[in-house]
C-alpha cells in the first residue's frame, strides 16, 4: 500500500499539473512568459526588516513594464560600523562578509496592478536630476513626496524622503513591506523556481590582499574590514561560491568586492552565470539586472505534447495494473 501511494501521489502530480507553457493559454491570461523580458533582484538580511530600497523612478516608469522582482533573503555576517574617516562625526555601514542564500520570493509588477506612485509634481523628473540640492529644494520635495505618498497610500512603491545625489537631486522608490507587492503568476514561477531552488543554501565569501599596502591577507573578515576602513581602501578581491554539497569555488571576475553590500551583486552574477533564461545585463540598465528569455527553457509544442501522452499512458497503465487486482 505505501507503493501504491507513493505511485498515485507522484502519478497525480504528473497529470494534474499542466506544463507551465500551458498555462496562461488554460486560463485565458495573459502570456506572461512573453511578455515578460525584465527583471530586478534585491536582496535583504534574514533579520532586517521588510523595507526594500529601489531604484532611481527611471527603473520604474512605463516602458520598463512589467518587471519580474526577486526578493533574496541572506542569512548574513556582516562587519561592525566603524567611524568614518571621510565623515567625522559618522560611522560606515555593516560590510557584507559572508552571505547564504535561505529563500526567494517572486512578485510581478505591471502598470495595470497600480503599485506605484506617480511623481505628478513640478519639476518633471527629467529636469530634477539635473538640478542642484539646496536646503530650500529637499525641503520642498519632502513635502511633495509625502502629500504623494499619502494621496497613494494603498500603493506599496512609493517616494524614499531623501532627495541628495552626490551635488544633484534625485527621485527615488522604496518599499515599506514588500510582502505586499503583487505576487508572480504561476506560470513564471513553475517554470523557474526548479532552477532557482537549486541556490538555495549557497553561501559567498570574500578573498581579498592587502599585502603590498601592508595589510592583511585572506578571507575577508571584521578586521579586514577596519583595517580598509582605517586606510580609506579598499578592493574588490576574488568571490567565492559554495553551493550546496559542493565545495568551494572562485570567481575571479567578479568585480563589485568593494561594495558594502556585495552579496546582492554576487546572487546577480551567479544566476547570469547558472539560472537558464535570465541574461546578464552589466549592471548598465536602470532597474533590470538580467534580461529574460524563457523560450530558452521552455519545451516546444511538440515536447510538451509528448510529455502529456506519455504521463496519461503512464496513468492508465498503472491504474489498469490496480484494477486487474
Amino acid at each position: 500500500m505505501i507503493i501504491l501511494c507513493r505511485v498515485n501521489e507522484h502519478v497525480a502530480w504528473l497529470y494534474h499539473r499542466p506544463p507551465s507553457r500551458l498555462i496562461d493559454s488554460m486560463t485565458q491570461g495573459p502570456d506572461w512568459l512573453r511578455l515578460l523580458t525584465k527583471s530586478e533582484n534585491k536582496s535583504r538580511g534574514m533579520s532586517t526588516g521588510k523595507g526594500l530600497r529601489l531604484s532611481s523612478i527611471d527603473g520604474w516608469s512605463d516602458d520598463k513594464l512589467p518587471k519580474l522582482v526577486i526578493v533574496w533573503s541572506f542569512k548574513k555576517i556582516s562587519s561592525d560600523a566603524f567611524p568614518s574617516i571621510t565623515r567625522p562625526g559618522k560611522f560606515s555601514k555593516n560590510r557584507d562578509i559572508k552571505a547564504i542564500v535561505k529563500r526567494y520570493e517572486l512578485f510581478l509588477i505591471t502598470k495595470e496592478n497600480n503599485s506605484i506612485v506617480p511623481w505628478e509634481e513640478y519639476p518633471p523628473h527629467a529636469e530634477l536630476v539635473r538640478m542642484d540640492w539646496t536646503d530650500e529644494w529637499l525641503a520642498v520635495l519632502k513635502e511633495k513626496g509625502k502629500r504623494l505618498n499619502e494621496k497613494y497610500a494603498e500603493r506599496p512603491i512609493n517616494f524614499q524622503l531623501s532627495f541628495k545625489n552626490g551635488k544633484y537631486l534625485r527621485l527615488q522608490y522604496k518599499i515599506i513591506n514588500y510582502s505586499k507587492l503583487p505576487k508572480c503568476p504561476d506560470s513564471v514561477s513553475q517554470l523557474i523556481s526548479p532552477n532557482l531552488d537549486q541556490l538555495i543554501e549557497t553561501e559567498f565569501k570574500i578573498k581579498k590582499n592587502h599585502s603590498n599596502n601592508g595589510g592583511p591577507s585572506g578571507w575577508y573578515d571584521n578586521e579586514m574590514a577596519r583595517w580598509e576602513n582605517k586606510n580609506n581602501i579598499k578592493e574588490s578581491g576574488t568571490l567565492y561560491i559554495r553551493k550546496k554539497g559542493h565545495d568551494w569555488v572562485p570567481y575571479p571576475e567578479f568585480g563589485e568586492g568593494k561594495q558594502d553590500y556585495w552579496s546582492g551583486f554576487a546572487i546577480d552574477f551567479l544566476m547570469a552565470k547558472e539560472i537558464p533564461g535570465f541574461e546578464d545585463q552589466g549592471g548598465h540598465v536602470t532597474g533590470s539586472d538580467h534580461r529574460l528569455n524563457f523560450a530558452s527553457i521552455q519545451s516546444s509544442p511538440d515536447e510538451i505534447e509528448s510529455k502529456l501522452s506519455e504521463k496519461k499512458s503512464l496513468f492508465s497503465r498503472i491504474k489498469n495494473l490496480f484494477s486487474s487486482n
